[in-house]
Formats: structure tokens, sequence, C-alpha cells
């Protein structure tokens, strides 16, 4: 499938390639971002198809992450640009459950303690096909994601644990993507205007990772930038017996250097 979808996405870009192409240059960039989780999950070892909410029963909350992107641009036109970027999620939750069920889990009532971890590595081929006071970029993303998430039952007795069981659900798994971007410099100011997109959708699965940018320019290509960043992830089969289906939403900011 990858193949496939290299060739659909590369072939129409070395068709279109402009004859010619900046210096060698780039960007650096920084940041944090603060993500709300909507969604459910489900850990199931015996097809139940239960779905456990992350933000009533894991009790998933606001989080706050950092990211790091670094962009590599050439003069030779028919090669592409080089984009790297890194990415972390958490989320933590804790609280009292009835009648849940959880991997291995069944029909517990008491509290419970959880967390997801979720990194991100992209590297990302894509090509200017406009170069201006507005720019337009595409390509094709390889995101690796992996982590877990981990959950433990706490029974409670004279107001002291004394009984634990726990899950742990691991996954590690390579997505595809298209990757578009176009970016507007605003007349007679510092500013610009950004959007940037990664999508795939495929059988049972969907992944987009959407960015909605304004930057600043102080000068000698540094800057500030903020916006709003959406990740939608659903994959029935993301680890053995996981299934996710969460979207991540919240503001962001970063510090930039294009040089």
């Amino acid at each position: 499938m990858v193949r496939s979808l290299l060739k659909t996405a590369f072939l129409p870009l070395l068709l279109h390639i402009p004859a010619y192409a900046d210096m060698i240059g780039g960007e650096l960039s920084a940041g944090v971002y603060s993500h709300a989780p909507k969604g459910y999950a489900t850990y199931d070892f015996y097809d139940t198809e239960s779905k456990t909410s992350v933000e009533d029963t894991l009790h998933w909350e606001e989080s706050r992450d950092l990211f790091f992107k670094a962009y590599f641009e050439h003069p030779v036109s028919f090669l592409p640009n080089i984009k790297l970027e890194y990415s972390n999620f958490s989320h933590e939750g804790s609280g009292e459950v009835s009648d849940f069920s959880w991997g291995g889990i069944s029909g517990f009532t008491g509290d419970i303690y959880n967390t997801m971890d979720m990194q991100a590595f992209d590297v990302t081929l894509y090509y200017e096909l406009l170069d201006n006071w507005a720019s337009f970029d595409a390509g094709l993303t390889l995101r690796r994601i992996y982590g877990d998430v981990y959950l433990e039952t706490r029974t409670m007795m004279m107001n002291q644990p004394y009984d634990y069981k726990s899950e742990r659900a691991e996954y590690d798994e390579w997505i595809p993507m298209v990757y578009l971007k176009t970016r507007f410099e605003l007349p007679n100011t510092e500013l610009m205007l950004q959007a940037e997109l990664n999508a795939i959708s495929y059988e049972d699965s969907t992944m987009y990772d959407a960015l909605f940018t304004l930057r600043y320019t102080f000068g000698m290509g540094m800057g500030i930038e903020g916006g709003y960043r959406m990740i939608h992830l659903e994959d029935n089969n993301l680890g053995a017996n996981l299934a996710i289906d969460v979207d991540f939403r919240g503001p962001y900011a970063a510090v930039v250097w294009d040089f």
C-alpha cells in the first residue's frame, strides 16, 4: 500500500516541478501545544465492542507537550525537500468506575489510574510548487507513532488500597500521509498566515493533523508563531486488541528561525 501511495502522491508532483528552486536553506522551530482529548478507546480481549470514553471514564484532561520541526531545502529542483518533526502526546487520569472492562479486567467497580504516552516522528518529502508571496508545498509524510496505554485498578479497604491489577496496551505503527502546506505573506507587514496538513484515510483507519498559524518575523529570520492544532486518530487495529477514535485539539505557540 505504501508503494501505491508513493506513486499516487509523487507522480503528479514530478510532472509539475517548477524550473526554479530556492538556494540551500531551511527552518527550525520548537514549541508547546495544549491538547484536550475527546473520543473513545477500546482494549478488548473478548470482542465485546465496548467503548471507553477517554474523558468521562479514563478522565483524560487537557495536557501540554513539546514539539520540534526542521525543514531543509536545496536548489536541486527534481529532488524533494525534507521535513522532520517530533511530537509527544501524554495524558493521565484517575477516578471511580463501575462495571468497567479493559483488556483482561472485566466488570470492575472501584478506582482506576491510567496513562497514555504517544511519541510521533515524521519524515516528509515535499516539493515547492509555488514560492513567492504565496507559497504551496505538497508531498508525502511517513509518520511513526509508538507508545502505550497503561491502566491499573485499585481496590480499597478502610481507605487503603489492598489489591492491584494492571494492563498495558503497546503499539508501534507507521502511517503514510499526504502532506500539504500553504502560506501567505501579508503585504507591508511582517505577518504571515499558514496552513499545514497531513492526512490519510484507508480501510478502518483515518488520521489527520492540521495546523493553522499566524507568524510574526522580527528579523534575521527569527520569529514567533501561534495558532490552533487539530489531530484526529481513528484506528481499529492500533495495537493488539487496541482501538482508538480520539480527537486532540488546542492552541500552540512556537519560536522559529527561517535561515
